[in-house]
């Protein structure tokens, strides 16, 4: 994504080159992009989401404890290592790395916060939700607000 809009950014803006390879082209690389993007949101972000499933966490409308523990542990394993991973990528493009940004807040964000405020009362006040409540809602969008700055010390920070 960071290479193609650069080149698209680049040909759109020389008149030169832009008549060469056509608006068709221009047009095609930026449907590549978009889809570059969808690929990347579903490939990375999905798998996190399924985390927060429902399957299995709940046996004749009751919660299953060990079931929900273990689903938060996972989502929070994945999430630190997602953020350690993507926070240390450098996207020098402003706008596509906002855009990379506002496109996961607005997918994880909600998901996570209706999990936990649907479940959250599940685990003991205290040390039980402590252990597997590792981040409300806002540390999540805080660390995904550091993702893409090739920012090696927020993955530190995190571990």
């Amino acid at each position: 994504m960071n290479n193609g809009r650069y080149i698209l950014q680049k040909i759109r803006g020389s008149a030169e080159i832009h008549q060469v390879v056509g608006d068709t082209w221009c047009r095609k690389k930026s449907s590549d992009l978009r889809n570059y993007h969808k690929s990347y949101q579903r490939d990375t972000w999905s798998k996190l989401l399924s985390c927060l499933g429902q399957e299995g966490l709940q046996v004749n409308g009751k919660v299953v404890k060990p079931v929900l523990k273990e689903k938060f542990k996972n989502f929070n394993l994945m999430f630190d290592e997602i953020h350690r991973t993507q926070s240390t990528w450098v996207v020098s493009d402003e706008q596509l790395q906002s855009e990379l940004r506002v496109s996961i807040t607005a997918v994880v964000i909600p998901a996570y916060r209706s999990f936990l405020g649907r479940f959250s009362q599940y685990l003991d006040p205290g040390r039980q939700s402590e252990k597997y409540i590792k981040y409300q809602a806002e540390d999540i969008e805080t660390c995904l607000d550091e993702l893409f700055d090739g920012n090696n010390a927020a993955g530190r920070r995190r571990q």
